[in-house]
């Protein structure tokens, strides 16, 4: 695995706000929902380090240390922090247990709600993240889940990809959609400024 700090970005050695980028197992950070994501969060002034990886068998063995030492290895590799944030699409969203002990506060895209560790630990937290899922998504589990904690906002007919199968422009309604709510939460968190322009 590796990161790498997202194109565009100003190199900086003070604290500033990092986001870190944890992809699928298929979705890597350069397909769409991460891409903009990623744009989006550069617009706003954060410094976004994004990791790549190809899973092997250790990986799913155990994808919760897996997901954690990607987190921390991007976090160690960004500059300081004043304040952190995790963006992580489906397999990534394992690192779940470890953005809680570590009090990170979490984007989490098509979350594997169907995963014990990860419903036990969205029942006992106590930080305000944002959890996005299709309704068509069997990992969604929208009848099952704990909604006491966290945001969870549902994408009417789309699936684990955030699509709708044979509708490419309602996919691309879908995942617009979904970037409104990721873009208002963002905004909404402590210490978030305006951004004046981009970093591009």
């Amino acid at each position: 695995m590796e990161s790498f700090p997202w194109p565009g970005l100003r190199a900086t050695t003070e604290k500033t706000k990092v986001a870190v980028i944890l992809p699928g197992a298929n979705y890597p950070v350069e397909a769409p929902l991460l891409f903009w994501t990623a744009q989006m969060l550069v617009d706003l002034g954060w410094h976004v380090q994004a990791v790549r990886w190809t899973l092997d068998d250790a990986a799913r063995r155990d994808p919760y240390a897996y997901t954690a030492i990607a987190a921390e290895m991007a976090f160690a590799d960004a500059p300081p922090a004043a304040s952190r944030l995790i963006v992580a699409k489906s397999f990534g969203t394992l690192c779940l247990p470890w953005a809680e002990r570590a009090g990170v506060p979490g984007l989490w895209l098509t979350p594997i709600l169907t995963d014990p560790h990860i419903r036990d630990t969205l029942a006992t937290t106590s930080k305000s993240d944002l959890l996005l899922g299709g309704t068509k998504d069997e990992l969604w589990d929208g009848g099952r889940r704990d909604e006491r904690n966290g945001t969870f906002v549902d994408i009417p007919g789309a699936d684990h990809g955030l699509q709708v199968r044979g509708d490419w422009r309602a996919s691309v309604a879908a995942q617009s959609s979904a970037l409104d709510q990721i873009e208002n939460f963002v905004r909404g968190m402590p210490g978030n400024r305006p951004a004046t322009g981009s970093r591009r």
